[in-house]
């Protein structure tokens, strides 16, 4: 059964995006716009240094279910073209990785470590997160963070632009009482943050489906 817009539209009445005819900023702006709401992987490494970093990257999502495998894409660094962002470089550096669930109320916090710093900056200072220890894994988790899964990279790929890493997720660590003994959740108690287009997050998002 179509719905009433398919029986009513034809598909030349529909806007045609060339992409090989558009900037590769306006592709990124287009694939933001088609693609929402996207999860946001809020990623905590540590330098060679022993500086800790922290950013988020909504071009995330599940890789594999097993090997549990999570995927990231990280782009260069903003206003620097050519040269690697810091969750990279100590990716590459150490191996490890631990992907923060954050939740709609460290939207803020979330938006503070998105700044384009330099590598001495502490970005958990710079948003006034807790840094706890992970389990197994050297990079610290975010203690205000839904979930915290601890990972070590599995393989990387370079895609034009833009690097994409698989991690190996080797301990996932969570708020208490976010998971039943069944492993669900609670939507509606507990708020997870999502990534729109623009400087758009999903803070309003959890409400029954009708």
């Amino acid at each position: 059964m179509t719905s009433q817009v398919g029986d009513s539209l034809e598909l030349t009445d529909r806007t045609r995006h060339d992409i090989d005819s558009m900037s590769s900023g306006d592709v990124y702006k287009l694939l933001s716009c088609a693609v929402q709401p996207r999860p946001i992987a809020w990623i905590s490494t540590v330098s060679r240094a022993g500086v800790r970093n922290l950013a988020p990257f909504s071009f995330f999502n599940v890789a594999s279910r097993n090997p549990a495998t999570l995927m990231i894409s990280i782009g260069e660094r903003i206003g620097f073209p050519g040269e690697f962002k810091d969750t990279l470089v100590n990716i590459r550096d150490t191996g490890e990785f631990v992907v923060n669930i954050p939740s709609a109320d460290t939207v803020d916090a979330v938006t503070a470590s998105f700044a384009t710093v330099d590598a001495e900056i502490d970005e958990f200072e710079l948003s006034q997160m807790t840094a706890v220890p992970s389990v197994s894994v050297s990079a610290p988790s975010v203690l205000e963070s839904l979930v915290s899964l601890e990972c070590r990279t599995l393989q990387e790929i370079a895609l034009g632009s833009d690097t994409l890493v698989l991690g190996t997720v080797t301990t996932v660590t969570s708020r208490p009482g976010l998971l039943t003994s069944d492993l669900h959740v609670d939507t509606l108690q507990h708020r997870f943050l999502g990534r729109l287009a623009g400087p758009f997050y999903t803070t309003d998002m959890n409400r029954v489906a009708q």
